[in-house]
């Protein structure tokens, strides 16, 4: 028996593409009809948390017996127990990078050093199980000042022939993908950029909605740690959700693509400088800025329904800077991300509530392991009553 997602024929591949996302779609099972053919039953992996986020809440979870997948092309483990034996594969069974993640036509992935010696294994296996993969990336870590990804190329397909990538050697890591059916420019080695994170902003869509409707006008929209802007893809490619966005990050190379996307969704000029925050339409601001800085800026303050802070490690020193960019006088949502021990979660959420007004719904959800002693957590903070 196998937890499976029952979902609507016409929303599965919306579905498959998420759960693939998050790492949460079952691998050995296929995924088949129900009795009533109106539905696909999609099975869950052991790392799918047993109440999952929306919009996948929407969706009811089954016990059945699960279909053993027989026409799948061998697993990326199975050809790398066909290269280098079983009992290597047994005895380094937690060392394996069993995850990874696909952004466009790219895989990245860590490679732990006790497996570091059969490295061109891995990459073979993994690119043979992936057959659209163009380029294998070696995740180590972060580094610089906007602390990017530090990505190194392992693995390259070129004519249909799989090869280890020289020391040294540069491929192109810009590419453009297609997340719930917004088309994102993109470039993890240059800017952050993590497919993984598309529930949140599937998420953070329901609730500007929900807000927009609450106030019954367009909402306005400030994202100060903006990156790439893979948030307002999903917000202003909505009609009628939104009418002013702000916009803005440390790393110049973020904003340049930034303004590559927002030229494809809203009709920016495709040739705007990166520069300081400008206003380069009406209702679009956008630009390099430290976001401690923000509020010594010429621009609205007390005018935003909707706050986006995507910055997990430091969201509670920064969330009283941005505040007052927030319109107290009416509903506003905050939505973020944090990382905090696993006994924190409880005095984080009271520390949170302490700026906020009498009656806001203040929800701090762990999502998933950051550390042994950490968790991720997906934050949502509603006021429904004024501050004043």
């Amino acid at each position: 028996m196998h937890p499976h997602l029952v979902v609507p024929n016409s929303e599965v591949q919306n579905t498959i593409d998420l759960l693939t996302a998050e790492g949460w779609m079952g691998d050995n099972l296929r995924i088949h009809a129900s009795l009533d053919r109106d539905t696909r039953l999609i099975p869950l992996s052991i790392q799918a948390p047993q109440a999952l986020p929306p919009p996948l809440n929407e969706f009811p979870i089954i016990i059945t017996p699960g279909i053993v997948e027989d026409r799948k092309r061998p697993s990326w483990l199975q050809l790398l127990r066909d290269m280098i034996g079983e009992p290597l594969v047994d005895k380094h069974r937690k060392s394996w990078p069993s995850s990874h993640e696909l952004v466009g036509d790219m895989m990245i992935l860590k490679i732990e050093e006790s497996v570091r010696e059969f490295q061109p294994q891995i990459i073979r296996s993994k690119m043979a199980a992936n057959r659209n993969i163009r380029l294998v990336l070696e995740d180590r870590g972060v580094k610089g000042k906007y602390r990017v990804r530090d990505l190194r190329p392992v693995g390259i397909r070129e004519n249909g022939k799989i090869a280890p990538v020289p020391i040294g050697s540069e491929y192109p890591t810009k590419v453009i993908v297609k997340e719930s059916g917004h088309m994102i420019v993109c470039d993890p080695a240059s800017a952050y950029y993590s497919t993984r994170l598309q529930t949140e902003r599937i998420s953070t869509a329901f609730e500007a909605r929900r807000l927009s409707e609450t106030i019954g006008t367009k909402i306005n929209v400030a994202d100060p740690f903006c990156g790439v802007g893979p948030a307002l893809a999903h917000l202003v490619n909505i009609p009628g959700l939104v009418s002013s966005i702000l916009a803005s990050d440390l790393n110049p190379m973020a904003i340049k693509l930034l303004h590559e996307n927002l030229s494809r969704w809203i009709g920016m000029p495709s040739d705007t400088e990166v520069t300081g925050i400008t206003e380069w339409k009406k209702g679009v601001w956008s630009g390099v800025a430290d976001a401690r800085e923000i509020l010594k800026m010429d621009l609205p303050i007390g005018f935003w329904n909707l706050l986006i802070m995507n910055l997990p490690h430091k969201f509670i020193d920064f969330l009283p800077l941005v505040l007052p960019l927030l319109d107290s006088s009416k509903p506003y949502v905050v939505r973020g991300r944090l990382v905090c021990g696993n006994e924190e979660i409880e005095d984080i959420r009271s520390l949170i509530s302490q700026y906020f007004p009498d009656g806001s719904d203040v929800v701090v959800d762990p999502r998933s392991e950051y550390s042994p002693n950490t968790k991720l957590c997906s934050v949502t903070i509603r006021s429904f009553a004024s501050a004043e």
